[in-house]
């Protein structure tokens, strides 16, 4: 079947106002669909909302709404009331940095908030009907930090661990019904605070761009990390493969290399790669 066909008439992507999320916004539009938009920033959104419309002549709704409320569940259950969802895309993250015992409680909740329970209630409201209809689509936007525990973001890749397992899951079970599930690792990307993020890296242990070492790999990434319109176009490239997928050969490296070490290896790979970064971050994913 055709994009539209499989995952017309309407996308819904949550996070969609700027980097990755925009360049989703704008890659389903190309392909034909258009696009339920969700965000907290309400004048970020309204702006990508209206260039995705202009760009690509197609309608755009948004909705300015945090992923972390209790209400999430009712509040996009009436604003799609009255859509035909085909594709659902997760594009969200709360990602707060320190050691746990550091971090304060709230931050951590509101990382399994958004990370873990709101991907289930919007799977739960936003899947049945493609099962109905055997038709539709639902990808997450993980990470390769998925793969591994670490230091410095603890609930972060539990709850990026916890997106990949349920679109593994969902992989399984809803094939027969002609409804593709896939998770994307995805490594470094540039947005609007990578930069924060890069200004506390070490350069010089990011600079062995050909290594097949997977820690010296993602080191490298670190340092020259993807754009998001790749992660877009490889998402929606590979969505009907599942149940996994990754942005680019050197991401296939590291999550593949990262799958085959033993448990202690591949925690203490990322604890090294986590303390490639000097000092926390200016920002944070909060």
């Amino acid at each position: 079947m055709a994009f539209q066909e499989q995952y017309g008439p309407w996308a819904f992507v949550a996070g969609a106002s700027m980097g990755i999320g925009r360049a989703l916004a704008l890659g389903a539009a190309a392909r034909g669909l258009n696009v339920m938009m969700l965000a907290r920033g309400a004048e970020a959104l309204e702006s990508t909302a209206r260039e995705v419309a202009e760009t690509h002549g197609v309608e755009t709704r948004t909705l300015a709404a945090d992923l972390a409320s209790s209400e999430i569940g009712p509040t996009v259950a009436a604003a799609c009331d009255d859509l035909e969802i085909g594709l659902f895309v997760y594009n969200a993250a709360v990602a707060p940095h320190g050691r746990f015992v550091d971090v304060p409680l709230e931050d951590q909740v509101k990382s399994v908030a958004v990370n873990c329970a709101t991907p289930v209630i919007l799977c739960n409201l936003l899947a049945a009907p493609m099962v109905a209809r055997r038709r539709g689509g639902v990808a997450f936007i993980s990470s390769l930090s998925a793969l591994a525990g670490s230091v410095n973001f603890a609930t972060y890749n539990a709850g990026k661990a916890f997106e990949w397992i349920l679109a593994e899951s969902l992989w399984a079970e809803l094939a027969p019904h002609n409804v593709h599930v896939t998770s994307m690792f995805v490594g470094a990307t540039s947005g609007a605070n990578y930069k924060y993020f890069q200004a506390t890296l070490d350069p010089d242990l990011c600079q062995v761009g050909d290594s097949h070492d997977p820690l010296e790999r993602a080191r490298w990434r670190l340092m020259n990390p993807a754009q998001p319109e790749e992660v877009a176009s490889g998402l929606y490239d590979q969505l009907p493969a599942g149940p996994v997928c990754y942005t680019n050969a050197s991401d296939i490296l590291v999550g593949e290399a990262t799958l085959r070490m033993t448990r202690p290896e591949a925690v203490h790979m990322w604890e090294a790669l986590q303390n490639t970064s000097l000092r926390a971050p200016e920002k944070q994913a909060l």
